[in-house]
């Protein structure tokens, strides 16, 4: 299950007009993951979907770039 979320802005200090208090509000909204919680339950996804889409990322993470490292003849 997903945790509970309190992000909460407040005028005053740095912050001066509404559109500062709007961009700190989605800037901690994205640091808590919330936006990125949201487009991940917007539809269903099984348990093997999510296996798989886990593993697919650490493949790409720790892929060597073939093409970068590769210094032989042509």
């Amino acid at each position: 299950m997903s945790r509970s979320h309190n992000v909460s802005v407040h005028m005053g200090g740095k912050i001066r007009t509404v559109d500062q208090l709007i961009r700190r509000f989605i800037k901690r909204c994205k640091e808590e993951n919330i936006v990125k919680e949201v487009k991940d339950r917007s539809y269903y996804e099984s348990k093997g979907t999510k296996r798989r889409k886990k593993r697919h990322a650490a493949k790409a993470r720790y892929k060597p770039s073939i093409n970068n490292n590769f210094k032989g003849k042509k």
